[in-house]
């Protein structure tokens, strides 16, 4: 998905909240506009759970980014913690200078300083690669594929894991978004099982069942029930050019309904040529999202690498089938309530398309996404905060 899918929130997120706690938790933000995807969205969610249900802990969400070189970000009463950027800093010339990254890292540390009194955890979000002295430090890992598969991913986002991995080896504790990515961090860091903790994750509370709204059907040219989805960044793990093989290999073998790809392009962005059936959508709002997923026949998510797998719960929570890889994550995420095969099997993958031609097939497959467990944002942060507490030795 694109960055302002991701960053759009639903809640007021930006209300004064009263907290008077024991513990104060400083939760970093900052990766959320440099990130597009499944961890914007979760780290959003995270945060507004974490408001509703902190009691006696104190939570400082902080961003600790230039603000002005992301403007317009929503989120949970961010406090800046860098002043402006210079405006030669933002000329694109000088933007591709060390000089900006340098001073980013010098405001980063002077602000660290600052701000490190009195906090009992500090919780990074993924980009900033260290935290106040006296701090006990929390990282969230979302998965390992830029330390495991660094071929995917750009060289500074490989680097940054590469710290994240010195920071996990230098005693941070580690909360991860499933319990697959929690059993492979513990594996890759031959980590003690208290050092990790598995949040879990869920669906944003907009994605529910419902009928597909008709305007948005007709602004997007499509009937409900009438299309195959995919969502995700068009990125190699995605396996989208696996998807398009057999998706062509169904066409060649009678299967008429469109596929519709919804994404945004990224590191490594795969060419996807519309025509002969397939439809891309680069950018659509959160709730155009919620009406493609109800009105899909199905979620084709054929993945070969994949934390949790954020897609699938938002499908099983407006009811719509699930078709997913058996890789990673997903055996996990998707399990008995959708159908799991192998990302290279072309041969099951043909044949579960074209048996979406048959209602009856549809159906059943629509029961077993219903009677998909959808967890509660609520009891997440609170498994969050009781983390929090254990590490602090509280």
């Amino acid at each position: 998905m694109d960055g302002s899918r991701m960053l759009s929130g639903n809640s007021d997120l930006t209300a004064p909240q009263e907290r008077h706690g024991d513990i104060r938790v400083l939760f970093d933000l900052s990766i959320i506009p440099h990130a597009v995807g499944g961890v914007s969205r979760y780290l959003l969610s995270v945060a507004e759970a974490l408001l509703g249900v902190a009691d006696s802990l104190e939570i400082d969400f902080h961003t600790l980014d230039v603000p002005a070189a992301h403007p317009g970000v929503p989120g949970p009463e961010m406090n800046s913690l860098l002043l402006d950027t210079p405006f030669y800093l933002k000329i694109p010339f000088f933007r591709r200078l060390p000089i900006r990254k340098r001073w980013e890292e010098r405001s980063r540390s002077r602000r660290l300083r600052e701000i490190s009194g009195g906090n009992s955890i500090f919780h990074h979000s993924g980009v900033q690669p260290e935290y106040p002295r006296g701090s006990v430090s929390v990282i969230t890992v979302h998965d390992l594929s830029a330390l495991e598969n660094p071929q995917w991913h750009k060289n500074e986002t490989v680097a940054f894991a590469e710290k994240e991995a010195r920071l996990i080896e230098g005693g941070s504790s580690v909360m991860t978004n499933s319990e697959w990515t929690r059993r492979r961090v513990m594996d890759y860091f031959a980590l003690p099982s208290e050092r990790v903790f598995s949040a879990g994750g869920a669906a944003c509370s907009i994605f529910s069942p419902g009928t597909p709204s008709c305007e948005v059907m007709k602004d997007l040219g499509l009937e409900p029930g009438g299309f195959l989805l995919h969502v995700g960044n068009f990125v190699p793990r995605k396996n989208i050019p696996f998807l398009l093989d057999v998706y062509r290999r169904s066409r060649e073998k009678g299967v008429e309904i469109p596929l519709v790809l919804v994404g945004a392009g990224g590191w490594g962005e795969v060419a996807v040529d519309e025509g002969a059936g397939v439809r891309v959508l680069k950018s659509i709002p959160d709730n155009a999202l919620v009406e493609l997923y109800r009105g899909a026949r199905a979620l084709l998510y054929p993945s070969i690498f994949e934390g949790l797998g954020l897609p699938a719960l938002e499908a099983f929570a407006c009811g719509t089938p699930v078709i997913s890889s058996n890789a990673t994550a997903l055996a996990d995420t998707v399990g008995k309530d959708g159908i799991q095969l192998y990302p290279d099997d072309h041969q099951a993958w043909v044949e579960e398309i074209i048996a979406l031609e048959e209602p009856q097939r549809v159906d059943e497959l629509r029961i077993m996404s219903s009677a998909a467990v959808r967890k509660d944002w609520n009891d997440i942060a609170r498994g969050i905060c009781g983390f929090y507490r254990r590490i602090s030795g509280s």
